[in-house]
């Protein structure tokens, strides 16, 4: 016998599978049968199950409002957060999405406690972000809840008098997150200088934060710009390599993040890299993700040297007075002086015994700061030989 429409009973697996199967005769018991069985069981039965009486429920579905469509449709959510196979976008398009959906789906409800709960149509709609995260191929763009973020650094911080790890996470925009790093699919160790893919949502304080978090199918360089920078200095001691560009901008990439990329692990102090700047808005601090190393020639032309006369030379004290013979490029950082000092150290020794008054000369030059505070010109290579083109 067909259960009564009204009934709160949940049927057995068999008794259920026969009211599926004469369905016909009585459509309206056979969807709540379904889904009184689906709301106690989808969480222990498995994916299999949920997706078979989802689909065995669409086959008696009416293309209407109704509330057994859209108690089916909350199901319908739930099953899909639990079970990343269920192709929830699929099932909203064959159930109506959002042309069936009744007034009091788009409302939220308070309980008899006070308490607000979201409503049909935010929950569905969180189920839908949740998906489309966890399925980069069906193209997530369209959601402008899901954003890709580079994980600049892993730090930690006492809470409630325990000692856990968060992460700061920069997407290309600027934005910034701090997420708690049990919410990342890895170990603490592999998580910086990753990409992720993150799910945003709004706390009740009206503050965004990261909601789910996923390894990122794409390349860093992907999502943020490249610039060409010169690696001048690598701190052992802090894990650091110091990058600037030929904007004078300095910025630092942590040195642990260069392990899991092999063709970059031989870095060095004088290298060329192409990099990605990851920089939070209002943050002084810029980052960097070094995408590879280029070689000295194609670095010195992509970086851009400055032309210039020694006017002076102390072998001595070992430096140079030099003044560029070219316009002086605008940067955001100061401005570069026309004439300054260098040391010898800069030219190969090849070229050493070359220098003299009146010799021209290519400038790898860019502001820094120095200990006083100040930026001045720092020169960082010398070259005797005429480079075309820079």
């Amino acid at each position: 016998m067909p259960l009564t429409y009204n009934t709160q009973q949940v049927l057995s697996w068999d008794e259920l599978l026969e009211s599926i199967n004469n369905g016909a005769s009585h459509p309206d018991e056979t969807q709540w049968a379904i889904y009184r069985y689906l709301k106690e069981n989808y969480k222990n039965e498995g994916s299999v199950m949920s997706r078979t009486l989802l689909a065995a429920y669409m086959k008696l579905h009416v293309n209407e409002p109704s509330l057994i469509n859209s108690l089916m449709l909350g199901i319908a959510a739930k099953v899909s957060e639990e079970y990343p196979d269920f192709r929830f976008p699929q099932f909203l398009k064959a159930w109506g999405y959002k042309g069936n959906l009744r007034n009091q789906d788009k409302e939220r409800q308070t309980s008899k406690d006070g308490r607000t709960y979201l409503a049909l149509v935010e929950r569905v709609e969180r189920a839908l972000q949740s998906y489309l995260l966890h399925h980069p191929e069906e193209k997530h763009e369209d959601c402008n809840l899901i954003v890709s973020m580079y994980a600049v650094k892993v730090f930690e911080k006492i809470s409630d008098g325990k000692k856990r790890r968060y992460v700061k996470l920069v997407a290309a925009n600027g934005s910034e997150f701090i997420a708690d790093s049990h919410q990342f699919p890895c170990k603490p160790w592999e998580i910086c200088g990753r990409l992720f893919d993150v799910l945003t949502r709004v706390s009740r304080q009206g503050k965004e934060r990261a909601s789910e978090i996923v390894v990122s199918k794409k390349r860093v360089d992907e999502v943020f710009s490249t610039q060409v920078g010169y690696v001048d200095g690598i701190d052992e001691s802090h894990n650091h390599v110091h990058i600037y560009n030929a904007q004078s901008q300095h910025f630092v990439a942590e040195k642990s993040t260069l392990s899991t990329q092999p063709s970059i692990q031989n870095i060095s102090n004088g290298s060329f890299v192409h990099f990605c700047p990851i920089i939070a808005n209002g943050d002084h601090f810029k980052s960097a993700a070094i995408i590879r190393i280029l070689n000295k020639d194609e670095g010195r032309k992509a970086f851009g040297m400055y032309e210039a006369e020694i006017t002076f030379v102390n072998r001595q004290e070992q430096f140079i007075r030099y003044a560029i013979t070219q316009d002086i490029r605008p940067t955001n950082e100061g401005t570069i002086s026309k004439e300054g000092f260098a040391t010898i150290a800069a030219i190969s020794n090849e070229d050493k015994q070359k220098i003299a008054v009146g010799k021209h000369v290519w400038l790898l030059l860019f502001l820094k700061r120095g200990k006083e505070g100040t930026k001045r010109n720092h020169v960082a290579e010398i070259s005797i030989h005429k480079y075309d083109n820079l």
